[in-house]
């Protein structure tokens, strides 16, 4: 082999071997060299369940949040009445609708915060000199056994029938001695507790303090009301706020309450409503009331009494003399039973006066006795009701009659 065949045979050979060399020794890591892999799927967004809504009669529209911390329930109530009664002249019959009402109410942020508002739209439910629909407009936090508070406008804890709704009435509406001398809706701040010291819920208390001038009125004047109710069910909970055993209970219930209020400086004759004074009465309110229920019988009694720190202010002079505005003091009682027969049919009876105190000659002397038939097609959601009464003052025997026929649809 020639000295050139060498050559070129070496040279193949070389070139040959590094060839092989790089396929089989590995490129070193680096970022460079590494494949590029997929980067990981994010993981699927959790799909909120939907809001739900129920609908039921007696309960209304419910539209409720999965999770429960939102909700918001709709009703409304219709009270349609009939009454004839007897007039110094002829006797009178009128047609209206007594109530009308919208309710909005249900829970925010969790279970404990709660609203509720109530619009009314007949013509009784609004002040004549104050026609404004809104009737009540608070929330409460609820989260605690012994320490709850509300706030905004409500009724004043005060009597028992003033409290109870008019739509869960024995008769077609409250007592005379409960609409002379009961502290209507106020604006302000309650505190309260359904179960206090956790004895079962057969304690309960309610501290407020509110405006004094009573509901839809913003103050003029520097006054406050003040008022404290306390209540005791010996023998365990109850539905106490619906008058008549329409649950038909199997063992007795029964529950005793007591109120007392302090209005300072208030402008509207009867506490907190009625007509607007020039000047203001101190009023100081006192109610104690019962109510028992068991298999059908209901007896409930209720006792107000309300004096003002002065008889009347003078508030001018014309021809005949002195002008003066006179304060409403006096007190007044009721007693009032019924028997349910039936899962739906009930009799009731009530007894009620009122009573004024010297030096209150605007307030005058009134009597009340009746009786209702009642049926409860679904309890008070769904009823009719008719019921007499005699009404008298100071004579008995110079009464009139009065008859009243009631039909109510709570949705």
């Amino acid at each position: 082999m020639t000295h050139s065949l060498r050559s070129a045979v070496t040279l193949s050979l070389t070139l040959a071997a590094s060839s092989a060399l790089a396929q089989t020794t590995p490129a070193p890591d680096t970022a460079a060299t590494r494949p590029v892999e997929a980067a990981p799927a994010a993981p699927a967004a959790p799909v909120a369940a939907p809001p739900t809504v129920a609908a039921e009669f007696g309960r209304g529209v419910t539209f409720r949040t999965a999770d429960e911390r939102f909700s918001l329930n709709i009703r409304g109530r219709i009270q349609a009445r009939f009454t004839l009664s007897e007039q110094p002249v002829s006797p009178q019959t009128e047609f209206q609708i007594r109530r009308m009402r919208l309710v909005f109410q249900g829970n925010f942020l969790g279970p404990s915060l709660t609203y509720n508002v109530q619009l009314a739209f007949s013509n009784l439910d609004t002040e004549s000199d104050l026609r404004l629909p809104l009737r009540d407009a608070y929330f409460s936090y609820a989260g605690l056994r012994d320490l709850n508070v509300r706030a905004g406008q409500m009724k004043v804890p005060f009597g028992r029938q003033r409290v109870v709704s008019s739509s869960a009435l024995q008769f077609a509406d409250r007592s005379l001695a409960v609409g002379e001398f009961n502290l209507d809706r106020d604006v302000g701040v309650v505190l309260f507790s359904r179960d206090l010291f956790g004895l079962g819920k057969r304690l309960t208390y309610q501290l407020g303090v509110f405006g004094g001038d009573g509901r839809n009125r913003l103050s003029e004047t520097f006054g406050m009301l003040y008022a404290a109710r306390v209540q005791v069910q010996p023998f365990g909970e109850f539905d106490d706020l619906v008058e008549a055993d329409v649950q038909r209970l199997a063992t007795p219930r029964l529950a005793i309450g007591a109120a007392v209020a302090f209005n300072h400086n208030s402008r509207r004759a009867r506490s907190t409503f009625g007509d607007t004074f020039q000047q203001g009465f101190d009023y100081t309110q006192l109610a104690a009331d019962l109510q028992f229920k068991w298999a059908g019988l209901s007896l409930q009694a209720e006792w107000l009494y309300r004096r003002a720190d002065v008889d009347a202010h003078q508030t001018g002079m014309n021809a005949m003399g002195p002008v003066f505005e006179y304060a409403r003091s006096g007190h007044g009682y009721y007693l009032q039973a019924g028997y349910l027969f039936t899962r739906h049919a009930e009799l009731s009876a009530r007894w009620g006066e009122v009573f004024a105190f010297e030096g209150s000659p605007t307030l005058h002397r009134a009597r009340e006795l009746g009786g209702a038939l009642s049926y409860y097609f679904q309890r008070h959601d769904f009823k009719l009701q008719a019921d007499y009464f005699y009404l008298t003052g100071e004579d008995f025997s110079a009464g009139r009659h009065q008859m009243r026929l009631q039909a109510q649809v709570y949705f």
